[in-house]
């Protein structure tokens, strides 16, 4: 990222009581589950400014779900609580009992969206599925609640086409309404960060060119697999290889040789709430938590800070590698990453892109290969053995 922060608006939305205001104190504010249960429900829009990965700022705008505050969103406050969202959020409660009236809401704050904010992404997240489990353990309810959403959603992409169309308008591009994306989750269990994770890996510039430094970075440890967490958070931001959503089936052929497919596609959830619990640990008895090394009989895993701004995991199943030699190259490849992260677009491609034809992208300016890279990385990561 640049010098100057990119901001990104963020409304989080849903009924009152369906748990919005506890994830976002977990997530962003190192609350427990248990420790949500002394918050007060939310006044109007409580607006909050987080800090993500050091230049990316996230203006969260916690929207009270009372019945009067949400039609006065829908009405005199419309056009202020709906432009320039780059993210709805919005939470529904699964054991709710007024499930047509919640629907209601949405369909009328989805509307209100795409008038406003056409190009936004929408994540609905159906809460309190640690309460539903435990009738409903095949979560047939979660997928129906899941179907009436995606049905609310093509309705307005359509009518909003036709009338569009009679009109004789057009929907500029990257307006027409996306798909939406569901989580099943809970404040109890990993759920809630895969969800969060997912709705963040969006906002962040360059991510396609992190993926594939990490993956350099994994090749050149003949490593199993390489992933960045966020410091404060520990949301997951990227992993090497294929991207983080991607069905097991598509793997690329190094994470299958490596037996990645055969993980649980939920490790990295897991690994943010364990920190954060462990962290938090910390922090009661004076502790600092610093990182994570450890070496067990078929794999090698290291967890320590990259920038200022995250952590980097690296886990190897060489038994021929050293964790001395990993911590090598991420000390090498640490310098690079924290340029590599501030920077929206490159002037010039970097020493280590420079070197390697696996990382192809556009950087105006690089053309004379007599003009030195902004970096000179290149020359001193390597693998020692």
């Amino acid at each position: 990222m640049s010098a100057a922060a990119r901001r990104s608006k963020l409304l989080l939305m849903g009924k009152s009581g369906s748990g919005k205001t506890s994830m976002r104190s977990v997530i962003f504010s190192n609350y427990s589950a248990k420790d949500t249960r002394r918050l007060g429900a939310t006044i109007d829009v409580d607006q909050s400014t987080v800090r993500f990965l050091g230049s990316l700022v996230l203006n969260l705008w916690d929207c009270g779900g009372q019945n009067a505050f949400v039609d006065n969103y829908l009405t005199a406050q419309q056009s202020t609580i709906f432009a320039n969202v780059a993210v709805l959020i919005y939470v529904f409660d699964i054991t709710s009992t007024e499930w047509e009236a919640d629907l209601k809401y949405f369909d009328e704050i989805l509307t209100a969206l795409r008038e406003n904010s056409g190009d936004a992404g929408v994540w609905v997240l159906i809460n309190k599925m640690d309460l539903a489990d435990k009738e409903d353990p095949a979560r047939k309810k979660y997928e129906e609640r899941k179907a009436d959403v995606i049905a609310v959603e093509e309705r307005i992409r359509r009518e909003r086409k036709e009338k569009a169309e009679k009109s004789g308008k057009k929907i500029p591009e990257g307006e027409e309404g996306g798909s939406i994306r569901c989580f099943a989750t809970s404040i109890w269990d990993e759920s809630l960060y895969k969800a969060w994770s997912s709705i963040v890996h969006t906002l962040i510039p360059n991510i396609g060119l992190i993926t594939s430094h990490l993956t350099f970075l994994r090749d050149l440890c003949l490593a199993a697999e390489v992933v960045v967490f966020e410091t404060e958070t520990f949301l997951v931001i990227a992993k090497s290889g294929t991207p983080l959503d991607t069905d097991p089936s598509e793997l690329d052929v190094a994470e299958t040789e490596s037996g990645i497919g055969k993980l649980d596609r939920q490790r990295f959830e897991k690994i943010s709430e364990i920190v954060k619990g462990f962290r938090k640990t910390c922090q009661r008895t004076g502790e600092q938590w610093l990182g994570f090394e450890s070496t067990f009989d078929q794999c090698s895993v290291i967890v320590e800070p990259m920038t200022r701004n995250s952590f980097v995991l690296v886990v190897s199943n060489d038994s021929r590698i050293e964790t001395a030699m990993l911590q090598y190259n991420l000390n090498m490849a640490r310098n690079h990453f924290s340029e590599f992260s501030q920077k929206p677009s490159l002037d010039r491609k970097c020493g280590l892109c420079r070197g390697s034809k696996e990382l192809k992208y556009e950087a105006e300016g690089d053309d004379d290969p007599s003009v030195m890279a902004w970096d000179d990385c290149g020359r001193g990561l390597q693998l020692l053995g």
